[in-house]
């Protein structure tokens, strides 16, 4: 999602983060901002500024990347390595006779998430022609977004809340582009994958220019179990870890399902800017701590024992008013 270190300071995009970055001289086996797709974003909105034309106006999907012949086989406890033949069994996934620890790194991949009108070939690419797509770390999270000037609290709660949102602005991977004295309104709907772990919050990222500059913020815009939002945007922290001994979540915790109505409170119609989401559930279990107790050993010290599954919604650009 970004490169953690240099170009942001948001921790939780440097989600399984495959290589470091890279240092001064190193063209080889790291990673620079350019790599990753919010520095992409950032670097569309200079080139539209400059040139009319964002280039990078990309929808998000999730994939696989394995070599098993098994396509969606993206659960944790299920990881099988990237190709069977060279990762199996579990005691060869968790070997650290290679240097690099690459094995390690890996993990099972995404799924890429598509809205429809129909389950038809023709349906589906349109709507990867239109960005209306997401994609997830693996889980089956459902997820909505959208943008309008006349959003409410009270279209959540209504039968015909989608038909509404649609009606009256864009989904995700839209443009919107509103009259000089309109605000936006962002109507976010998610949803937990039944077979996974509940939801743990869910938070807009934007990335806009100004000055001649690119900026990011996050935001959290819904908590669960009750929790709100602080002063800088963020929810309190969940209190309660997974058990390292079983793999158990932590139970009574999260949310079945997170909505939300928000308005930007620094919008300025004048800027290019992007929005997008991201949904995380509540903490579980890494694959190497699956392993791990499987062979009877502790998970790896420098390896995260936990992990939060997420979903990035693609994303909705604002751009400003057209000139007469």
């Amino acid at each position: 999602e970004c490169a953690l270190g240099q170009a942001t300071t948001d921790e939780e995009c440097a989600y399984e983060q495959f290589f470091p970055l890279c240092e001064a001289g190193e063209t080889m086996g790291c990673i620079t901002p350019t790599s990753m797709v919010r520095d992409g974003l950032k670097r569309g909105l200079a080139m539209e500024a400059e040139t009319g034309i964002n280039a990078f106006k990309v929808g998000f999907i999730g994939s696989t990347d394995t070599h098993n012949a098994n396509p969606g086989d993206a659960e944790e406890y299920d990881y099988r390595g990237s190709a069977g033949v060279f990762s199996s069994p579990a005691a060869k996934r968790l070997s650290t006779d290679n240097p690099k620890r690459t094995q390690l790194l890996r993990n099972p991949g995404g799924l890429a998430a598509v809205w429809a009108h129909e389950n038809t070939r023709d349906a589906l690419f349109d709507s990867m022609k239109r960005r209306e797509a997401y994609g997830t770390s693996g889980t089956r999270i459902q997820l909505r977004f959208f943008a309008g000037e006349a959003y409410s609290e009270a279209m959540l709660a209504a039968p015909d809340a989608i038909a509404q949102a649609y009606a009256s602005g864009v989904p995700m991977g839209g443009d919107l582009r509103l009259p000089p004295d309109a605000t936006p309104t962002f109507m976010v709907i998610a949803q937990m994958d039944p077979m996974s772990v509940p939801l743990d919050r869910v938070q807009v990222i934007k990335g806009w220019l100004a000055d001649g500059k690119a900026h990011e913020r996050v935001t959290d815009v819904a908590c669960s179990d009750g929790r709100q939002p602080g002063l800088r945007g963020r929810c309190p922290d969940l209190v309660a870890p997974v058990d390292l001994s079983n793999c158990s979540p932590s139970a009574g915790q999260g949310a079945g399902q997170l909505s939300a109505v928000w308005s930007d409170p620094d919008y300025d119609p004048a800027e290019h800017a992007f929005y997008y989401l991201r949904v995380l559930e509540i903490p579980t279990c890494r694959w190497s701590t699956y392993d791990a107790l499987r062979l009877g050993q502790a998970p790896e010290q420098d390896l995260p024992a936990t992990q939060q599954e997420r979903a990035w919604s693609s994303p909705i650009w604002s751009r400003p008013p057209q000139r007469p």
